[in-house]
């Protein structure tokens, strides 16, 4: 709770600063009034999504969805497709036919964050996301991830020296862990060969279902 405060005081902080100066707004000009708004609208989302991943996390809503049989790949597709489309950056999807009883929302949720995660820290460089036997890694070539900081990433609210001044919740691979967990799994994070980090989560052998599909690449 103690981190969670520490987390809404920030944009909230921000946001009453802002409403201050909203009392003189007829007095500044057109391009401090743009960026005001731009700040405001700003913290507001920053909010709003904190505030969606703490219930997220509190509720853990994603246990109410009914496990069905999910085939890793088409989940992968469908989070590299959206994360090509808000954020305009090239995925790489190269997967086998892993496929579990598992949900798919959840597990979309869970690659969604992962791929976001490259995004904030790799703005530039390929991302490629890999599922192979039950496992997903996503793959970037930003500045890695420190000895110290690997066994973190996962913990709600840890923040990496160089990310603190980088948008986002905190909460985005603890819910990852969550859901992973919640599949008999487990998370990883660490150094990329040749540079780059590599970070994702495993199934439960258990949960996977025998399948007759080819793996597939999908630039």
């Amino acid at each position: 709770v103690q981190d969670a405060a520490h987390e809404l005081r920030t944009p909230l902080t921000s946001l009453r600063t802002n409403a201050s100066v909203l009392r003189r707004f007829a007095e500044l000009t057109p391009e401090s009034r743009a960026r005001l708004l731009d700040d405001v609208d700003g913290e507001t989302r920053e909010l709003t999504h904190l505030v969606d991943e703490l219930v997220e996390l509190a509720t853990r809503r994603y246990e109410a969805e009914e496990p069905a049989p999910v085939e890793l790949g088409e989940i992968v597709d469908r989070a590299a497709e959206r994360v090509r489309r808000r954020w305009g950056r090239a995925v790489t999807v190269e997967t086998d036919a892993s496929t579990l009883t598992g949900q798919a929302k959840a597990l979309e949720r869970a690659v969604t964050n992962l791929l976001e995660n490259a995004v904030k820290f790799a703005p530039g460089g390929p991302i490629e996301a890999v599922v192979r036997d039950g496992r997903v890694e996503v793959l970037d070539r930003g500045p890695g991830i420190g000895d110290d900081d690997a066994p973190r990433v996962f913990d709600r609210f840890h923040r990496a020296d160089g990310a603190r001044g980088l948008p986002g919740s905190g909460l985005g691979l603890a819910i990852v862990r969550e859901i992973a967990l919640a599949h008999g799994g487990s998370v990883f994070a660490g150094p990329r060969p040749g540079g780059g980090a590599v970070v994702g989560f495993t199934v439960g052998a258990d949960l996977l279902l025998p399948n007759s599909h080819p793996g597939h690449v999908d630039g």
